[in-house]
């Protein structure tokens, strides 16, 4: 199976915000870098469950790599004087070589939250899963994660250690939308499918 990417493309968000949302490649670690120094220390832990205060080169090497079925990131990005700036990041790692399962991390720039933005690239990512032979998303969410608890849940998750400090949520990833639940949520990813056009290699 050969990794298939999506055509960029621009969409407004939540008070107007336009961005673009496209494939994460490997000259993007710059990017990843400054969106990283642009996280709250809060943000930075429940992306890694862990303080964290830098990158290492090595991590922004893995992080900016070339997508491939097995391991994949989408991001979103604003103009700002003429520059792109890092909005969001989310992406997806198989969680074995003939596994349908991959593990998923979703991180939005502090200044950029409450916009629809994690659901958005969070839709680009399951359709480019599943267009991969992934079909379900595994998540490991802080407790106190409450914004993407409820996105996960909304999506159609399900909890498995729900009374611990790291919780595992399972999310179904459909190729048909439509199965999606019926909620703003799915709304919102349904978009996402409509907008991520996948390119013919």
């Amino acid at each position: 199976m050969t990794y298939r990417p999506f055509r960029p493309f621009d969409t407004k968000v939540k008070e107007g915000l336009q961005v673009t949302v496209r494939d994460v490649v490997p000259d993007d670690g710059d990017l990843i870098e400054l969106g990283f120094d642009r996280l709250s220390k809060r943000s930075r832990f429940f992306r890694f469950m862990a303080s964290k205060s830098r990158l290492s080169d090595a991590e922004i090497d893995l992080f900016s790599a070339l997508n491939t079925v097995d391991h994949a990131a989408v991001g979103a990005l604003c103009m700002g004087d003429d520059k792109p700036q890092p909005v969001g990041i989310a992406r997806y790692v198989r969680t074995s070589a003939e596994s349908h399962s991959a593990e998923i991390s979703v991180t939005v720039v502090d200044a950029f939250h409450n916009r629809g933005i994690g659901t958005l690239l969070l839709g680009v990512l399951a359709k480019m899963a599943c267009a991969n032979g992934i079909s379900e998303f595994l998540a490991l969410v802080d407790s106190e994660n409450a914004a993407m608890r409820h996105l996960l849940l909304e999506l159609g998750g399900t909890e498995e250690t729900p009374d611990e400090l790291e919780v595992s949520i399972h999310v179904p990833i459909y190729q048909d939308p439509t199965n999606y639940p019926d909620n703003k949520v799915g709304a919102y990813v349904r978009r996402a499918y409509s907008y991520a056009k996948l390119s013919d290699r």
